[in-house]
């Protein structure tokens, strides 16, 4: 069935026959076709799919005796169980298959949600065994009290988290999300901030126009994709960098210390990105096997409205929320991004800008008509 199944909450089996030859598409068509308007607006098997409330069709051919053709037909869902029931239901009335008299008969409504209950009473048996068996570590306890300790000094500067410096220090150190700020806080680097998403917030730029400002970055593509969208919009005047493969909030203390000894010159760290952005435009380009390999990624995002940049291996550069996609398409530099996976509609409007960023390939859920020189693939091709 797919890893699309492994959230749904039920899933729906159903027998076909057919009086004769039927293909996957056929069944499919007759599946929308034959619903369609059945249950009203809200029940539509388009809308469900795309809202991530109705996986995708699975069709599992069985028998082709005789001339006729026997499958099964599995369907995972996160609607309520009466609507559940509801649909399942409705797939009963599907009496022709193109021009071949078929018959669909529901066999079973499976509660997915059973199974994990059975694990977490077994887990939780276990756990609880485990626990009591542990004596109390008089170090942790300590390291627990001051990191509650640090905890404290965290502070919301006009809704980002902050350390409590950012105002009285001369320099502010820029980071991406709020565990960064709290790891550097707990090491004793209380003027960090967080830049908290896709659009850099006023007070950011306000400070930035006010204070030195060093941002300090993943070791990662992401860290240079931060990089070059924060550049066109605020006054960067040191970059510090967590060494190759690593996020700063899982930082120890003395790589802290380092990146932050070793930080260069905004100028310097332009040269040495630019240079880099060329090599990479040289080498991209889609492996050969793009379809094969990027089917389990899109099935995975199914209902979580998550937008990821792909590099020419496939490799995560960066991800973002749908709704972020069209401003990060207008201020980000994705010179080292080949591909985007979106679980959302792929409008002309963004298309269009992609095509502008040289983006090669897209994966989405939906799309409006529109002629675009890039590959576009759809759910239904996977």
């Amino acid at each position: 069935m797919g890893k699309i199944t492994e959230n749904a909450k039920y899933i729906i089996k159903l027998t076909l026959e057919a009086d004769s030859l039927v293909e996957r598409p056929d069944i499919i068509g007759a599946i929308f076709g034959q619903t369609e308007g059945l249950l009203g607006q809200d029940m539509d098997l388009k809308e469900l799919q795309e809202s991530g409330r109705l996986g995708r069709i699975d069709i599992i051919f069985k028998d082709t005796k005789g001339g006729k053709i026997k499958a099964d037909i599995i369907i995972p869902s996160n609607l309520s169980a009466s609507e559940t029931s509801l649909l399942a239901a409705s797939f009963e009335t599907i009496d022709k298959i193109g021009y071949t008299n078929a018959k669909i008969k529901l066999q079973d409504v499976e509660d997915v949600r059973d199974k994990k209950r059975s694990f977490i009473e077994q887990r939780s048996k276990e756990i609880l065994n485990k626990f009591y068996s542990k004596a109390p570590d008089t170090r942790e306890t300590l390291e627990k009290v001051e990191k509650d300790m640090k905890q404290k000094e965290i502070k919301n500067y006009n809704g980002l988290t902050s350390g409590p410096e950012v105002d009285s220090s001369n320099e502010i150190i820029l980071v991406e999300g709020r565990a960064d700020v709290i790891n550097l806080v707990r090491y004793g680097i209380k003027n960090a901030i967080e830049v908290g998403g896709s659009n850099v917030s006023p007070h950011i730029k306000n400070l930035a126009n006010k204070k030195q400002v060093t941002i300090f970055l993943d070791g990662d593509r992401g860290g240079d994709l931060i990089y070059k969208r924060l550049k066109q919009e605020i006054k960067i005047d040191n970059v510090a960098r967590a060494p190759d493969g690593k996020e700063v909030e899982e930082l120890t203390k003395k790589e802290i210390l380092q990146s932050l000894k070793h930080k260069k010159a905004e100028s310097e760290e332009t040269k040495k990105t630019e240079g880099e952005g060329t090599q990479k435009q040289e080498t991209r380009r889609l492996p050969e096997d793009f379809k094969k390999k990027i089917g389990p990624v899109i099935k995975e995002m199914l209902g979580t409205k998550e937008i990821k940049f792909l590099d020419s291996n496939l490799k995560e550069v960066h991800k973002a929320t749908y709704d972020e996609l069209s401003n990060l398409l207008k201020t980000a530099d994705l010179d080292n991004v080949v591909a985007i996976v979106m679980d959302g509609k792929l409008t002309n409007e963004l298309a269009e800008q992609m095509e502008n960023k040289g983006i090669q390939a897209v994966v989405c859920f939906d799309k409006d008509r529109f002629k675009t020189k890039m590959k576009v693939y759809g759910i239904h091709d996977f």
